[in-house]
């Protein structure tokens, strides 16, 4: 039996709270894992993972038909190659009442798809109110709420709210590290692979350890899914 295609769905109602860098992430880890995905950018304005991975990430513009298609149908072929869905926050509603509109999930399922919400948490009433509303309008789909501490950070308390099957945690940077993954040429899975040899070793290392912590709970991820698949199949 084929491994279940994943489609990670990165969502928030708020701007600039780290969506992108946490769509980035995934498709860094897939790429320094020796893997390949692909990728949609539902910002038509300002593409930034589409400019991050040109040759893996698409533009879908979900006010149009074209748009939809482009997105949507892709996703339901069952092919193993990770899915990223970078969801613009101004399109984050009209996503999801297409997904309804569609039966989207029920297809997806049926296909061996599994879709796995990482929603991008903030210390507003707004981000609990949508994250509550999405885990009660998907039971049955996988909610990963992400700490982004860079871009939103939250107490323990204010975490502890929203509805998680598992946190992900995006560790801050001090603003030189920052500043140096941010540089349009800089690729977090060809530094994981081999970091340049003109870098500060103090650079060089904070983003190391860094993306470590990260790409270590995305294995452990993958790793209980698999696990899980393996219980289902039993």
């Amino acid at each position: 039996m084929k491994a279940r295609t994943l489609v990670f769905i990165i969502c928030s109602p708020a701007g600039r709270v780290g969506k992108s860098m946490v769509a980035r992430l995934l498709g860094d880890y897939f790429l320094a894992t020796n893997r390949s995905f692909f990728g949609f950018d539902t910002d038509p304005h300002e593409p930034v993972l589409a400019a991050r991975f040109p040759q893996q990430v698409i533009v879908s513009d979900l006010t149009t038909v074209p748009g939809q298609m482009a997105l949507v149908d892709p996703l339901l072929v069952n092919d193993e190659i990770p899915k990223i869905i970078d969801l613009w926050h101004r399109s984050m509603e009209g996503f999801f009442t297409l997904v309804d509109q569609t039966d989207f999930i029920a297809e997806a399922v049926n296909a061996g798809i599994e879709p796995v919400f990482f929603f991008i948490a903030d210390a507003s009433t707004r981000s609990l109110d949508a994250a509550t509303r999405l885990a009660a309008r998907y039971p049955e789909q996988q909610m990963i709420v992400v700490e982004n501490a860079g871009a939103a950070p939250l107490s323990r308390d204010q975490l502890a709210r929203y509805p998680a099957h598992r946190i992900f945690k995006v560790g801050a940077l001090d603003p030189v590290l920052r500043n140096a993954i941010e540089d349009p040429g800089f690729s977090l899975s060809r530094f994981m692979l081999a970091p340049p040899s003109n870098m500060s070793i103090v650079v060089r290392s904070g983003v190391r350890d860094w993306l470590a912590r990260i790409f270590s709970q995305l294995r452990s991820f993958e790793l209980r899914l698999a696990l899980e698949q393996a219980e289902h199949l039993g």
